[in-house]
């Protein structure tokens, strides 16, 4: 029986079903189509049944690259819905942009084809982010790491704390391996990007500029809210920092990736340079908003993953009403 919990999953043909297939299996009650001529024609009729699905995930080789309306259409059908473009690895990135006019805050990338696990990989993200949509839950970094793994949490009153808190983190993984030795260093790249966001990028004025100038040292006020948690359970290294501004938006955070995405060098002149390479880094991407209030920046990432800006990687931006804090 379908419920207002349901799940649906758009394909653009049985090929496309089948390389998903291994992230959708766990996933209790999901409803899979086809898509036909008209696949919101068919949605419709769930609509007349009083259905309107919590969370409708649609592969990328329907939309964008096959039927570039399809969200549009659906979202007039279901304008309550959440959705979830899943893009194989091994397929073309969709390009951003098309996803922020549609406002498509979550991707996930398929690593069918890639050489990775997918069962491994379904349990250890693609559930837990699932569970999250559809029960409109923050994300929680704990969901990524093996039961029991300590969280550890610092609370910042001065930007000179910085250096010490990537220190702790970096003790914190310990072995002599390449992949040990890599991942200290992504998880020092990743503070550092991080905390320089959250101390220097969220402060604006009532103008909108930024109030304090990249790297100089100041007092964090408590009001501010930074801080920072993470923690290691000795394959994955998650991390997020909370800033008490509420500065960012969903559509200025796809803005400044899809922005990064098309240069092919860097700058800090793009905007959002930080942000797309904690993006890019990460094996998961989250963004949690309450706008006003407070920004969540996080994810994790795998001790085997590979070091480059290339690997397409997935990413969640959520907003929160004031009152779910």
């Amino acid at each position: 029986m379908l419920t207002n919990n349901t799940v649906l999953a758009l394909f653009k043909d049985s090929e496309d079903e089948t390389l998903c297939s291994p992230l959708l299996t766990r996933i209790a009650g999901i409803v899979r189509m086809v898509a036909g001529e008209d696949p919101a024609a068919s949605f419709k009729n769930l609509k007349v049944l009083g259905i309107e699905p919590a969370l409708i995930i649609i592969s990328a080789r329907l939309y964008p690259a096959a039927r570039l309306d399809l969200v549009s259409n659906l979202r007039n059908i279901f304008p309550g819905t959440e959705f979830l473009v899943i893009s194989s690895a091994a397929d073309p990135f969709p390009p951003l942009k098309l996803l922020a006019a549609d406002m498509v805050r979550h991707l996930a990338i398929n690593p069918a084809g890639s050489g990775n696990g997918n069962g491994d990989m379904a349990k250890s993200w693609f559930l837990p982010a699932v569970h999250n949509l559809v029960e409109r839950r923050s994300w929680d970094m704990a969901d990524y790491l093996k039961p029991g793994t300590p969280i550890q949490e610092f609370a910042f009153s001065s930007s000179e704390q910085k250096e010490a808190l990537i220190a702790e983190l970096e003790t914190l993984i310990r072995g002599e391996s390449p992949d040990a030795d890599l991942l200290r260093q992504k998880g020092a790249l990743l503070a550092d990007e991080m905390l320089e966001n959250a101390m220097y990028g969220a402060p604006r004025g009532a103008d909108d500029h930024k109030i304090y100038r990249k790297g100089e040292k100041r007092a964090i006020f408590p009001r501010e809210g930074i801080s920072f948690r993470f923690g290691f359970d000795g394959e994955t290294l998650a991390m997020e920092v909370t800033d008490g501004w509420g500065s960012l938006s969903p559509d200025m955070v796809l803005k400044h990736l899809a922005q990064n995405q098309d240069r092919r060098e860097l700058s800090d002149d793009t905007g959002g340079r930080g942000l797309f390479i904690i993006w890019r880094i990460l094996d998961h991407f989250h963004v949690s908003i309450t706008p006003g209030r407070q920004t969540v920046v996080g994810g994790h990432l795998r001790a085997s993953s590979p070091m480059d800006l290339e690997t397409p990687r997935g990413f969640h931006i959520a907003t929160h009403a004031e009152n779910s804090l």
